[in-house]
């Protein structure tokens, strides 16, 4: 009889995530960016005429907000803009990553040795980031994702609010990295809030059924 080969691990094709309407995902083509966040900004300002006065600037907001995106390797972001303390628009922003996974080196176990699941997986990065110095002070924990299952949330209060999901993919070699950040102190706790509901919408679309 011959030997069964090992299955193929499944592969990601796409992450999805739900926004509410007040969001716009932004683009993060360098070509066509611009002119995308200039038309979005203008149906924006069309449907509530208050944002008008401050278009130019909440099209160099958002395109700077998008060039950042893109610098820093997010296949996805979605800014909400909201008005400050001192009256100057700010951003809410989400943006999605795709990283090599902290915790691959813990696949490899010798023959007969169970191999880690996601959630023991999951326990081990959020120990790696607690001993981080880099992430001194900050809120680290296991919490499930409706949709994907075990990931790690780190989140750090600092002149505003930056609140991570880490989702380990099914084939352990990368992880989904969700960022979510406020940088206006008064709605720290709303904006969290929000955050976390928006996260439960993650999901991960494989090219075949995943068991987590």
């Amino acid at each position: 009889m011959p030997a069964l080969l090992p299955s193929k691990p499944p592969s990601l094709t796409r992450a999805s995530i739900v926004t509410p309407g007040d969001w716009t995902e932004l683009d993060l083509d360098p070509s066509t960016r611009h002119r995308s966040i200039r038309n979005a900004v203008r149906r924006a300002a069309a449907r509530s005429h208050n944002l008008a006065p401050d278009a130019i600037a909440l099209i160099a907001l958002l395109d700077r907000t998008s060039r950042q995106a893109a610098d820093a390797g997010g296949f996805y972001c979605a800014s909400l803009v909201i008005k400050g303390a001192s009256g100057d628009r700010v951003a809410a922003n989400v943006l999605l990553q795709m990283y090599p996974s902290l915790t691959a080196s813990l696949l490899s176990v010798p023959p007969g040795v169970p191999v880690p699941s996601v959630g023991e997986r999951c326990a081990s990065l959020a120990e790696v980031i607690r001993d981080d110095p880099e992430r001194y002070g900050s809120n680290v924990r296991v919490v499930p994702l409706a949709l994907v299952g075990p990931s790690v949330r780190v989140q750090l209060e600092n002149r505003g609010v930056i609140v991570q999901y880490i989702a380990p993919l099914a084939d352990g070699t990368a992880d989904i990295v969700m960022t979510f950040s406020c940088a206006c102190p008064p709605y720290t706790r709303l904006m969290t809030q929000l955050f976390d509901a928006m996260a439960q919408s993650l999901e991960l679309h494989y090219d075949r059924v995943v068991h987590r």
